[in-house]
C-alpha cells in the first residue's frame, strides 16, 4: 500500500513537472533542440506533386489521403523563404546550406564561407561549443554540399576528400549517409582487411589521392562505424559514423521497391533519422540535427517526373517520423524547408488530345457532351507516373552499356516501355539519342568538356551536365502525355516553403517572407547561441 502511494505521488510529480516544463517552453519560446530539415530542390511545385498524388491517385496510398506534410503544416506555422546569394540571382546547394547554417550571405559552390570568402562558424559548430550534441543525416553523401556546409569550410564543394577530413575534425556526433569513397585510402579496392570490415554491397573504390584511412581516424575519435542496416541498429548511445554506400545512397524508386523487404541491408532515410533522434534526444544540453532528403534535387536536375514523385514519397515518410516525434514537445524547434527549387517543374494544360467528349448531367448542357478546348491533365496520369520502375538516367545508362549491335530502336523502345507506362515511337527514340555540337565547350570545365552533347532544341545553356542531359530529353518526349513541363535542368529562384513547429511564441518569429540568412540567424538565436554577423541582410 505504501509503495503504491509513493508510486502514485511520483507519477503525479512527473506529470506536474512535464506540464510545468511544457508551459515554460510554450510561454517563453525557449528550446533546447533544433531539427532542421532541408529538402534539396523541394520547391512549392514539388510539394504540389505530392499533394496531387495523395489526393487523386486511383489507389489510396495514404490513410484518408492525408500526407504527413499536411500534418506538419497543420501543427506548425507556414512562411516563405528567398534563397538567393548576396551577389547573385540563383543559389546552389552549398551556398544555400551555408546561408542557413551561418546566417551570412555566401558564394555559389563554396562551403562554410561568407560572401567575402571568409570562414564563418556554423550553427553546428556553435552548438558543439556550448555542449550540445550534433548530427547530420542525408540520403546523398555525407560529404555532399548540404551536410558539408554545416561541418566544414572549403572554397569548393567538390573537394569532398578534404571535406571528409575536416568533418571528422569538426566532429558531429552523428553522421549517417553515403560517401564511403572519400574516407578510404587510395588503392583500397583489393584490401582484404577493409573487405572484412565493410559488407560486400559497398564498393571499396576510393576517390582519395593519398593513403589516409579516415575510418581509422574516425575510430580513434571514438566513432562507432556502421555500414549496413543491421550494424546501425546495433549502435549504442555515442558517436556514430554510418556510411552505407560508396557514393550516393539508392534513389527514391529503389526506396519504394525495397523499403518493405526484410533482407534489405541499406537503411532508409527515415531509419537513419530515427537512429539519430534516439541517440540525441536525451542529450542533457540539447542537440542540433540537420536531415536532408537530398535526391529530390537530383530528380529535378534530370527532369525525371516519375523519380521526383518517389523522392517526395520518401521525404513524406521522414515527415511522418518527425510529426510523431514532435507530439507533446515544446522543447524543440522543427524547421522543414528547402535550399532552392530545382527544374521549374509543373503540371500544365496543353493542346494534346483535346475536345474529348465527357458526359455531364448539368441542365445547362441540355444533354450535350462537355468538351474543353485544352487538355488539363487526367488524374490517371499520376498512377502512370508512380509506376515508373527505373529512373531515366538508369535507363540511359543501361543502353550505353549494351554492345553496339544491341542498341537498336526496337530494343530501346522495348526496354523503356518495360519500365514506364508510355509507348515510344521511332521518332521519340531518335530524339532521345540525337547529339549535336556543344556550343558551350570548355575543355577545362567538369561538365562542359564534351565536344558533342545530347541535343537540346532550346535553352541549351541550362542543360550543361554532359551526357546526363540525355535523361532530360525524356521529359521533352513524354511531357504532353504526362501533362508535365520542366523549365530547366538547373535551379530556379522560386521562393521555397518553410514549416516551423514548436512553441508558438517562437514559431511566430519565423512568419512572413524571409531570406535564408534570416532563417539561419533566427535558428541560431532560438538555440540560445550567440554570433556576431558581418553583413546586413537586404
Amino acid at each position: 500500500m505504501q509503495n503504491a502511494l509513493v508510486l502514485s505521488l511520483l507519477i503525479l510529480l512527473s506529470v506536474s513537472c512535464n506540464k510545468e516544463n511544457k508551459d515554460y517552453y510554450q510561454k517563453n519560446g525557449k528550446i533546447k533542440n533544433v531539427i532542421f530539415v532541408i529538402g534539396d530542390g523541394m520547391g512549392p511545385q514539388q510539394l504540389s506533386m505530392l499533394q496531387l498524388f495523395a489526393k487523386h491517385s486511383q489507389e489510396e496510398h495514404f490513410k484518408n489521403r492525408v500526407t504527413n506534410l499536411e500534418k506538419l503544416m497543420a501543427a506548425g506555422s507556414l512562411s516563405t523563404v528567398m534563397t538567393n546569394p548576396g551577389k547573385n540571382l540563383v543559389v546552389d546547394s552549398s551556398c544555400s546550406a551555408t546561408q542557413y547554417s551561418t546566417g551570412e550571405y555566401s558564394l555559389p559552390e563554396v562551403v562554410g564561407l561568407d560572401h567575402h570568402g571568409e570562414v564563418s562558424k556554423t550553427i553546428l559548430e556553435l552548438a558543439k561549443e556550448k555542449g550540445l550534441k550534433t548530427g547530420l543525416v542525408s540520403d546523398t553523401r555525407i560529404t555532399h554540399a548540404t551536410p558539408a556546409s554545416f561541418a566544414s569550410h572549403n572554397t569548393s564543394r567538390n573537394d569532398e576528400n578534404e571535406i571528409a577530413r575536416e568533418m571528422l575534425e569538426v566532429g558531429p556526433d552523428i553522421m549517417l549517409s553515403g560517401g564511403l569513397r572519400h574516407f578510404l585510402p587510395q588503392n583500397s579496392t583489393n584490401d582484404t582487411e577493409l573487405r572484412g570490415l565493410i559488407p560486400s554491397h559497398i564498393s571499396l573504390k576510393s576517390k582519395r589521392k593519398d593513403d589516409i584511412n579516415l575510418l581509422e581516424v574516425a575510430s580513434n575519435k571514438n566513432y562507432q562505424l556502421a555500414f549496413d542496416k543491421k550494424s546501425l541498429e546495433k549502435t549504442e548511445k555515442g558517436k556514430i559514423l554510418g556510411l552505407f554506400e560508396n557514393s550516393a545512397m539508392p534513389d527514391g524508386i529503389w526506396h519504394t521497391q525495397n523499403k518493405s523487404k526484410t533482407d534489405r541491408v541499406i537503411p532508409t532515410l527515415k531509419e537513419m533519422a530515427s537512429v539519430a533522434l534516439k541517440n540525441l534526444e536525451d542529450s542533457e544540453n540539447g542537440f542540433f540535427l540537420m536531415i536532408e532528403p537530398g535526391q529530390i534535387d537530383w530528380a529535378g536536375h534530370r527532369n525525371d517526373t516519375g523519380l521526383l514523385l518517389h523522392e517526395m514519397l520518401r521525404a513524406d515518410e521522414l515527415f511522418g517520423l518527425l510529426h510523431e516525434w514532435m507530439k507533446g514537445r515544446e522543447d524543440t524547434l522543427l524547421v522543414v524547408t528547402a535550399d532552392h527549387e530545382t527544374g521549374g517543374f509543373g503540371f500544365s494544360y496543353s493542346g494534346y488530345d483535346v475536345l474529348k467528349p465527357v458526359k455531364v448531367t448539368g441542365e445547362k448542357f441540355k444533354g450535350e457532351d462537355y468538351r474543353s478546348n485544352y487538355n488539363y491533365g487526367d488524374f490517371s496520369t499520376l498512377d502512370k507516373i508512380y509506376k515508373q520502375s527505373r529512373s531515366t538516367q538508369q535507363l540511359m545508362s543501361d543502353v550505353q552499356k549494351w554492345p553496339k549491335e544491341k542498341q537498336t530502336i526496337a530494343n530501346m523502345k522495348e526496354h523503356f516501355e518495360s519500365h514506364m507506362q508510355y509507348s515510344f515511337s521511332d521518332k521519340d527514340i531518335k530524339k532521345l539519342m540525337r547529339s549535336s555540337k556543344n556550343e558551350f565547350y570548355r575543355p577545362d570545365h567538369k561538365n562542359l568538356k564534351l565536344k558533342e552533347v545530347p541535343h537540346i532544341e532550346d535553352f541549351a545553356a541550362f542543360y550543361t551536365y554532359g551526357n546526363i542531359t540525355r535523361s532530360n530529353i525524356f521529359a521533352r518526349v513524354l511531357g504532353h502525355k504526362q501533362s508535365a513541363v520542366w523549365a530547366t535542368a538547373s535551379h530556379t529562384s522560386t521562393p521555397v516553403t518553410m514549416i516551423t513547429v514548436g512553441p508558438k511564441s517562437l514559431t511566430q518569429e519565423f512568419n512572413g517572407l524571409l531570406h535564408s540568412t534570416e532563417v539561419g540567424r533566427k535558428t541560431i538565436k532560438a538555440l540560445g547561441l550567440k554570433k556576431e554577423y558581418k553583413t546586413i541582410i537586404k
